[in-house]
């Protein structure tokens, strides 16, 4: 399954960067000379910059987040927040606006892992099944997560056991996103 979700990325974000230079070209930010990403396209202008999603040149390790959990991590998970660095992206689920979580750079990556096991965490104390959150939604209290038992991806209320199911891996959930305009 994981050369199906490295290449439903690289996919998704041909479709993204496709769907960018239609609708007014790549989204900006704003430059911080100390968070530098390998994102960054261009020049900085009004203290903006353009980014891109960009393949990292070698994939992140989740060793430590196997290590510090003590369980494996589904190998779709680990190839997902592994292979990209990216900002903020905006997509569409079937009239859902999903919005995956992804590394800015490598400090990043690492702050991701954290926080990957603080919801871990969170979800063994309250005695539920481990998920792992992919991408934010407009509601706080909802994320796109991945049933690391099943590879399912699914529509999670934070802190709760059910979840509605959406589709049934993330290589094919990330072929039916459609890129969205950054707000």
């Amino acid at each position: 399954m994981s050369n199906q979700v490295v290449s439903a990325m690289s996919e998704l974000f041909v479709r993204w960067m496709r769907y960018q230079r239609q609708s007014g070209g790549l989204p900006r930010r704003s430059f911080d000379a100390e968070w530098r990403s390998p994102c960054e396209v261009g020049d900085v202008w009004d203290q903006q910059i353009s980014w891109q999603p960009v393949a990292r040149p070698e994939a992140g390790s989740m060793a430590n987040v196997e290590s510090g959990l003590e369980m494996t991590l589904h190998e779709d998970l680990v190839n997902y927040f592994g292979h990209w660095y990216a900002g903020a992206l905006a997509f569409s689920f079937k009239g859902l606006r999903v919005e995956p979580v992804l590394a800015w750079n490598a400090a990043d990556f690492e702050r991701l892992q954290e926080n990957l096991i603080g919801h871990a965490l969170m979800q063994r104390r309250l005695r539920l099944r481990p998920t792992f959150f992919l991408a934010a939604t407009r509601s706080d209290s909802h994320v796109i997560s991945l049933d690391n038992a099943s590879g399912e991806v699914c529509y999670e209320r934070l802190g709760r056991e059910q979840h509605q199911r959406l589709a049934p891996n993330l290589a094919t959930f990330l072929a039916r996103l459609e890129p969205l305009r950054n707000e």
